[in-house]
């Protein structure tokens, strides 16, 4: 504890003397930290604590409490310095903490920062008037801007049009997109498109055309397709880039195949709808999910290129993209966010690709071996099987405590003593253990039984499971 002596030669010096119920009236926090002694006379002082704030005690037994919970009072003799300047700057020091929340409040909501000037504005405002009461140094004043118009808002309340997406928040990002879905409906065109028949992948159009046309040349006959004349090539998928060139368009397109690129010409688009290219530009963004519909080509840069004559919304994203440049390279994102990883990282989907193969494979195989592969219970009574740690819940109806199978090799078991020769099961298992990227306690397991062989029948068909079809 620290006392500052009080050199004002206008002061009387009193001695006063601190009584424990005053002491009684602070917190035990306060009381503790910043007074450590029952009652003494001081001479007019300051009692600073040890805690940063300074605590001011009145002669009048008056305890004033700050909005962060610390107490500031005052030891003087007489009674002129308790006025209603005291009242003032509680006043002001209540509505400078209120107005700090409601400006964080405002900023998580995304306020624009036009929106936001004049709550800092009032809030530098109060600090000043508080710098005067206090003595202290005034808060610097905010920079004085020309009042400019609020540009119009798009219907919804979202951003304006004119707003680049990485100046936006997460919220006027989505009330932009959610009100374009809006203005599709009230142009009659659903957003959300109920059906659509594509006729081929990215993948296809890469073989059919490997090798294939000129740069700048055009296929509108179908002829290195299966499709006869006429007939117009549809590709769906997802909107992963969009370039707008005046009058011209291109879009890069991911299907889960691979990757084509939709040139969108404004005349060309005009032929069938007049406003076709109009509202490509206004309504779509990065992640929707577009059909387009028309001839293919390849660039003067040599790129093949579906030459649209027709789009359709498939599906309008409320949400953009990662960035494109930075992508999704959190591990912890990626996991709790697994639709977004697919998207943006192809390398995952493959591995997804290759897991649905290899438990295909294995299936056809136990299968044509005369393995019958059937489901035994998930919930248990007793765990069994293996030695680990099972997750445990409750059935209610029946009143019973049960726990998720840590293996499924008790109930195969039962089924080679109940007549079934061959017999197997890949299914889920739940093993309340570790976890990390690479151990997930719920995880797939295949277990097979058969009876009238022994361990080099097992080692045999292990191997001829391993080396596949």
């Amino acid at each position: 504890m620290k006392l500052a002596s009080d050199t004002s030669s206008s002061r009387r010096q009193t001695k006063v003397m601190v009584s424990t119920l005053l002491l009684a009236a602070l917190r035990p926090a306060a009381r503790t930290a910043a007074f450590s002694f029952s009652s003494r006379t001081f001479s007019s002082a300051v009692v600073r604590p040890t805690t940063s704030t300074l605590l001011h005690i009145s002669a009048h037994s008056q305890i004033i409490a700050s909005r962060s919970g610390c107490y500031s009072c005052r030891l003087f003799s007489t009674t002129e310095d308790v006025t209603d300047k005291t009242a003032e700057v509680v006043s002001i020091e209540e509505q400078i903490a209120d107005k700090g929340n409601q400006i964080r409040t405002l900023k998580d909501e995304g306020i624009s920062k036009e929106d936001l000037a004049p709550h800092i504005a009032e809030l530098l405002a109060l600090k000043a008037r508080l710098a005067e009461l206090t003595g202290g140094a005034p808060a610097a004043a905010a920079p004085k801007q020309e009042k400019k118009s609020d540009p119009p808002k798009n219907k919804g309340g979202a951003a304006p049009a004119n707003k680049d997406e990485s100046e936006m928040s997460i919220n006027e990002l989505r009330e932009s997109r959610l009100s374009k879905a809006a203005a599709m409906r009230d142009a009659g065109v659903e957003p959300y498109a109920y059906v659509y028949d594509p006729n081929r992948t990215a993948s296809q159009l890469a073989r059919e055309y490997d090798g294939k046309l000129e740069p700048g040349e055009e296929d509108s006959t179908n002829e290195y397709t299966t499709l006869g004349e006429g007939e117009e090539i549809a590709v769906a998928g997802r909107i992963m880039a969009r370039r707008v060139f005046g009058k011209l368009a291109f879009y890069t397109l991911q299907d889960e195949t691979g990757i084509i690129q939709l040139q969108f010409d404004k005349k060309r688009l005009g032929e069938r709808d007049a406003d076709s290219f109009k509202n490509l530009k206004a309504w779509t963004d990065s992640g929707d999910i577009i059909g387009a519909k028309g001839t293919i080509r390849r660039t003067d840069k040599g790129e093949l290129t579906l030459y649209a004559k027709e789009w359709t919304m498939l599906t309008k994203s409320a949400m953009p993209l990662p960035d494109k440049y930075h992508g999704l390279t959190d591990i912890s994102k990626r996991y709790r966010n697994r639709h977004l990883d697919l998207i943006v990282n192809p390398s995952v989907r493959e591995t997804f690709y290759k897991r649905a193969k290899i438990t295909s494979s294995l299936r056809r195989q136990l299968d044509g071996k005369g393995f019958l592969e059937i489901e035994t219970p998930v919930l248990h009574t007793q765990p069994g099987g293996a030695e680990a740690k099972p997750f445990e819940t409750y059935h209610n109806s029946m009143d019973m405590q049960l726990t998720l199978r840590i293996a499924t090799e008790l109930h195969l078991k039962r089924l080679i003593i109940g007549g079934f020769p061959r017999v197997y099961e890949l299914g889920r298992i739940f093993r309340n253990e570790g976890i990390s990227t690479r151990h997930n306690p719920e995880f797939t397991s295949v277990e097979l039984y058969q009876a009238y062989a022994d361990y080099g029948d097992m080692m045999d068909l292990t191997e001829e499971l391993i080396c596949g079809e």
